[in-house]
């Protein structure tokens, strides 16, 4: 009954590992993806610090729109987007992977 037991927990094991390698080969996010991650994350801020420099966000974030958001970059795996709040010359700078991972989020009181 042992045998049947690791044997089952084995088999377990390399479905999943194989399930999840799968999965990550159609995981790559394209520009308008992005930006709708951005816009997102930089809402959610307003609520919670995620632990990336610009901490917890004011309120006034809440309002970004996805015309507020630009594609500044493209690296071998990641997106580098601006966000820019209303008439404010405050900005974010977010680093979003292709997995859609938002990877830094950095504040910037200037252009």
């Amino acid at each position: 009954m042992n045998l049947l037991a690791r044997t089952i927990l084995l088999f377990s094991l390399i479905i999943s590992t194989g399930l999840v390698s799968a999965h990550s080969d159609h995981g790559v996010i394209n520009e308008k993806t992005a930006i709708e991650i951005a816009q997102k994350a930089v809402q959610q801020m307003t609520f919670k610090d995620f632990g990336y420099q610009a901490g917890k966000l004011d309120a006034s974030w809440k309002s970004v729109k996805p015309e507020n958001i630009e594609v500044v970059e493209v690296g071998e795996s990641f997106y580098v987007l601006r966000v820019t709040q209303g008439d404010s010359k405050e900005s974010l700078s977010l680093n979003i992977g292709f997995t859609g991972q938002v990877l830094e989020v950095v504040k910037s009181s200037g252009q």
